[in-house]
């Protein structure tokens, strides 16, 4: 039988790589990797496993309303249009009663929901409460490069004719969490020009493929780490001194503060050895220009050094005059091709009174609207009136949950998530739960593929389409993060009543006098999105640059800060206030926060809290990535059951025989805010005093009812974790999901 092929997106995870889907008879029968695209035929075992999710039995295939008790789990199937009608007149009612901020809405990383049209309907209807898990993961840190640098960092691969260079592998396993840059690693090991340094408290499979120095640090004082290797790296004078000199902004300042993070006393800090920090600090400056530092997760998920953490990191890469060298750190700004990121979410619509209703303005001003403006008055200038959006800015998710639950500043009645599971995403497991069951809460509505345990609690659900039922356009792209275009054609046609979440805010939108900011269909919003390029092209539609071109890269031009702007006749510099990289940010300064980064001793350690740690003598680390699943999804995949069937957490041997805990057997791990239960499996990669807890369990086989909404409660690693402001990262709002203090003991056998 002939096999037809279309060829995609992979929307697993982030990194969206290039997908060959072969249909027989209109069926999806099997998917691989596409040698033709820029990922270069990368594909990885999550992405091989949508054709199973395609096709599941389980998949959410029609809108349904709740007919009993929310969370009883009694529906009612009915059409998209009812639905839409209902809630449209519940938001009127509501924004009538309370004000369009009564409306907040949640969402995830992405993997085909369109978020960016999530806020577009947010800003038109004008709620300024939008909640991303962008605060503990990858947008902060991009926030935080827009300050400093103007722009992002991108990944780039180091040229093979270079005969040196640093990688710095800091807060992630790219085999776990991003397997093509793994594999992209790995050849660049074969060459053997490029040194590794690995920084993480476990010993991963990057420790011992890519090391040429591991660094076992203690959790949580990576911004310490950063701090002493400026330290030596300017006492030896190992930074690249013209660079600096010329391009970057408060150095002098800089100097001063890194004085107290000598080696010897960011060894007591970080337990790593004084002659380690030292070594590697050299190491990394020796491969200058050709250092890169791509960005980790871990770096984003601690809390109260977060935006420390990122801006040393941010400083490191340029004092070593890595900047837009390819092989080093190349920046990128939206792209010049696209109307993407503020053309495309409206966010100027949303007019300064109801900018100041956004929720966390007053405490994470960096995070909210004031932080925004500022980068965004600098960006605009320098990018042709763009700027690199991405999901920013953001309001304080906890401060949705205690609207919710206090009415504090005000009420949020009307909650939309999609993309998105609260119970399973965020801190503070309990306090999500009595804020998605609150009476407080008038209306919410989840767009998912599966019934999870928050759409459990929902009144209405809508079936979304993945990413194989729909056309697509690179989420870089229409956020304006990135400067490249990707498109790929729908490979078929929606099963059943799955639809793409853009007919559902769309529809939204015409029902609540939003119509003359919506295209008829995806299609024709990503051709307006990227209209310019296909001007340039000679192209006419969408779908011709989808199937004919798939994707756009500008040509990189090294060093770009130092070419001639035409207008004004200078070099261009950078896209920040200072018009140079900002070790010192003025804009952090503007919002009264400190404008270099520190290292402060987290709440909850066994250093701050030595009588706490008496109870809780371990250090608990979650977060850390397994595949197949990606965060909390595809637990009802059988195939990735097969893989993990249970959850389990990584404890020493030795440490797990001195507490009389048994290879795979249940155990219990308690901290100060809650309790969970695991299966042990032992690993000697893991300190004796630490243990590594599986995040985001859930038992989609399980009671899907309230109270046990699939086991939420039970293994989620969400439920050790809090969401207090003071474990929180003062700019930023950057909740703290790792670490904590812990305890772990066997759980009660009854035969």
């Amino acid at each position: 039988m002939v096999e037809e092929i279309k060829k995609s997106i992979c929307w697993g995870c982030w990194m969206q790589c290039g997908a060959i889907a072969y249909l027989r008879e209109g069926k999806v029968v099997r998917l691989s990797g596409d040698p033709e695209f820029y990922t270069k035929g990368f594909f990885c075992d999550r992405g091989l496993r949508f054709v199973e999710h395609l096709y599941h039995p389980d998949r959410l295939n029609y809108p349904l309303k709740r007919k009993g008790e929310r969370g009883e789990g009694r529906w009612q199937r009915i059409s998209w249009d009812q639905a839409m009608d209902e809630i449209a007149e519940k938001l009127s009612r509501l924004k009538d009663k309370y004000g369009a901020e009564t409306l907040a809405t949640t969402c995830g990383t992405g993997r085909g929901h369109q978020e960016t049209f999530k806020e577009r309907f947010l800003h038109l209807f004008g709620s300024p409460n939008h909640a991303n898990a962008g605060q503990f993961c990858r947008i902060e840190t991009r926030e935080i490069d827009y300050a400093i640098y103007g722009a992002d960092i991108v990944a780039m691969k180091p040229r093979t004719a270079i005969d040196r260079g640093c990688i710095v592998i800091w807060g992630h396993n790219p085999k776990e969490s991003v397997p093509v840059e793994y594999q992209e690693y790995r050849n660049i090991k074969r060459e053997g020009k490029i040194k590794f340094i690995v920084i993480d408290p476990k010993r991963t499979e990057a420790v011992d493929e890519f090391a040429d120095i591991w660094l076992p640090i203690r959790p949580a004082t990576d911004s310490a780490l950063a701090l002493g290797w400026l330290n030596i790296i300017i006492n030896e004078g190992l930074y690249d001194k013209e660079f600096v000199e010329k391009w970057c902004y408060g150095f002098g300042e800089l100097k001063e503060r890194v004085k107290d993070y000598t080696p010897e006393r960011v060894s007591e800090i970080t337990w790593i050895s004084k002659d380690k920090i030292i070594e590697s600090a050299r190491m990394f400056a020796s491969g200058r220009p050709y250092t890169s530092i791509p960005w980790g997760v871990k770096t984003d998920m601690q809390g109260r050094n977060v935006t420390s953490i990122v801006h040393a990191i941010a400083i490191l890469r340029a004092i070593t005059g890595s900047i837009n060298v390819n092989g080093g750190s190349p920046l990128s700004g939206p792209c010049l091709k696209a109307r993407g990121g503020s053309e495309f979410n409206y966010i100027d619509m949303l007019n300064p009174e109801q900018r100041s209703k956004q929720l966390g303005r007053d405490k994470h001003k960096f995070w909210t609207f004031p932080g925004y403006e500022l980068i965004s008055e600098a960006m605009r200038p320098y990018w042709g009136g763009k700027i690199c959006s991405s999901y920013m800015p953001g309001c304080h998710i906890p401060d949705v949950w205690r609207a919710i639950l206090y009415s504090e500043p005000y009420p949020i009645k009307a909650l939309i998530v999609g993309g998105n599971n609260p119970l399973m995403a965020f801190a503070n497991t309990k306090q999500t739960y009595n804020a998605l069951k609150s009476p407080n809460l008038e209306l919410l509505v989840v767009i998912e593929h599966w019934l999870t345990p928050s759409a459990m609690l929902a009144d209405y659900v809508f079936p979304a389409a993945n990413w194989l039922e729909m056309p697509l356009l690179h989420f870089g792209t229409y956020t304006g993060a990135q400067d490249f275009v990707a498109a790929a054609e729908e490979v078929i046609h929606p099963l059943h009543e799955r639809k793409a979440d853009y007919y559902f805010y769309q529809g939204l939108g015409h029902r609540l006098g939003q119509g003359n900011y919506w295209q008829k269909s995806l299609e024709k919003e990503w051709e307006w999105c990227i209209r310019p390029l296909l001007d340039e092209l000679g192209m006419e539609s969408f779908e011709e640059f989808a199937r004919e071109r798939r994707f756009w890269f500008p040509t990189f031009e090294e060093r770009y800060h130092e070419k001639v702007n035409p207008e004004t006749g200078r070099p261009r510099g950078f896209g920040t206030p200072t018009g140079k990289i900002e070790f010192y940010s003025t804009i952090l300064e503007r919002l009264g926060y400190d404008p270099l980064p520190n290292y402060e001793e987290p709440k909850e350690t066994l250093i701050s809290d030595p009588e706490l740690a008496k109870e809780y003598p371990l250090i608990l680390i979650t977060g850390s990535r397994f595949r197949p699943f990606y965060h909390s999804e595809h637990r009802q995949l059988p195939s990735a059951r097969k893989l993990h069937p249970e959850p389990t957490f990584e404890i020493h041997p030795d440490t797990a025989n001195s507490l009389g805990i048994k290879e795979g057997e249940w155990a219990i791990i308690e901290t100060n805010w809650g309790k969970i239960k695991q299966r042990a499996r032992f690993s000697e990669r893991i300190d004796p005093r630490m243990v590594d807890v599986q995040h985001s369990w859930w038992f989609p086989e399980e009671v899907a009812e309230d109270p046990i909404l699939y086991r939420a409660f039970e293994s989620n690693a969400n439920m050790l974790t809090t969401d207090n402001e003071e474990y929180c990262d003062p700019p930023t709002g950057a909740m703290r999901l790792s670490p904590y203090l812990c305890k772990v003991y066997p759980a009660k056998r009854y035969y």
